[in-house]
């Protein structure tokens, strides 16, 4: 349970694991509720037919940019491990952090993810 934000050595998923802040029904309720307050407050009337139509597609987005797929196709982790490999990657991981020696070019501006 990390995120870049804690800027982490090394960041793997696994097929079945889900990447977000809440999950897709509640993350579209709150995006429901927004839009209901907004409208009462500008004094506009909702259509519930257009309202409930952009839940279901703010859900369905939800739902597939949380797999672990769309995560690893977009960089935003180090890449799928089959589950059966963990003990070896995080052997490999922590022989790798364990090493002190290694330094980077002072002058290489990194990778961009993106």
């Amino acid at each position: 349970m990390c995120g870049r934000a804690y800027e982490p050595r090394f960041l793997f998923s696994w097929p079945v694991s889900r990447c977000s802040v809440m999950g897709p029904d509640q993350l579209t309720g709150v995006m429901t509720e927004i839009a209901i307050q907004a409208a009462r407050a500008s004094g506009k009337r909702l259509d519930e037919t257009a309202l409930e139509k952009r839940a279901e597609g703010f859900r369905e987005n939800a739902n597939l940019q949380s797999s672990a797929y769309y995560t690893s196709a977009y960089a935003l982790d180090d890449g799928i491990i089959d589950p059966r490999d963990t003990r070896n990657v995080l052997g490999m991981c922590l022989e790798i952090v364990s090493d002190n020696g290694i330094q980077g070019n002072p002058g290489f501006g990194g990778v961009s993810r993106l």
